[in-house]
Parts: C-alpha cells; sequence; structure tokens
C-alpha cells in the first residue's frame, strides 16, 4: 500500500540531464530499437526545448510536450555494453553517475 505525506516534493540532485519528448499517453518518442529522441540540457533552457519540439514537428507530431530527466545523459551502444560490463564486476555502471560522483566527493573532503 502506497502511503502519500502531503507537503512532499521530490528533490533532484542536479539541474543537468535531458529532455525527451513525452506524448499524452506518458509514451516517449523513439525508433523501434527502443532509442529514445532526447537532447542534452540544463533544465529550462528554452532554447533546447525549442530545439527538440522543432525535431518532433518536423515527424509530424504536435502533440505531448517535454519532460526532464535529471542527472541522466545519453550514451551510444559501446557505452551501454561497458556499462553493463562494470554492474557484472559489482561496479556502479555509469562511472559519470551524478549520485556516486557526489558521494565520491564527499567521502574524500570535497563535498560537504
Amino acid at each position: 500500500m502506497d502511503i502519500l505525506k502531503k507537503n512532499t516534493r521530490i528533490v533532484e540532485e542536479t539541474t543537468l540531464g535531458i529532455y525527451v519528448w513525452e506524448m499524452p499517453d506518458g509514451r516517449w518518442i523513439g525508433d523501434d530499437d527502443g532509442n529514445f529522441l532526447s537532447i542534452t540540457s540544463i533544465k529550462g533552457n528554452r532554447s533546447r526545448i525549442d530545439a527538440l519540439a522543432r525535431e518532433v514537428s518536423s515527424f509530424g507530431i504536435y502533440e505531448g510536450g517535454p519532460k526532464f530527466l535529471s542527472g541522466r545523459r545519453k550514451i551510444d551502444d559501446e557505452e551501454f555494453e561497458h556499462q553493463k560490463q562494470r554492474l557484472n564486476w559489482g561496479l556502479v555502471p555509469d562511472p559519470y553517475d551524478i549520485g556516486n560522483y557526489k558521494d565520491e566527493m564527499k567521502k574524500q573532503g570535497g563535498l560537504r
């Protein structure tokens, strides 16, 4: 059973991430291979959001809107395979994971 607390909000770890285009039914625009149309951005960067919207409209899609995914980044298939191998080794899959990076900096005394 889910318990919702009043005055609860999600705190993002970073304002860096990607925007994807989300359709009204919650699906993201992408190809048949699971590659989603996305753009790297700082949250709220209007020029990057507009660039994504122009690209989506070039495919004849005029519904839905941008969805920001905090702390995410684009990777290619080779890097995806490398991350799977790191996971198998018991390591953090993405060496650039923002949460892991912050934890490592705290251990070294660089963040408080």
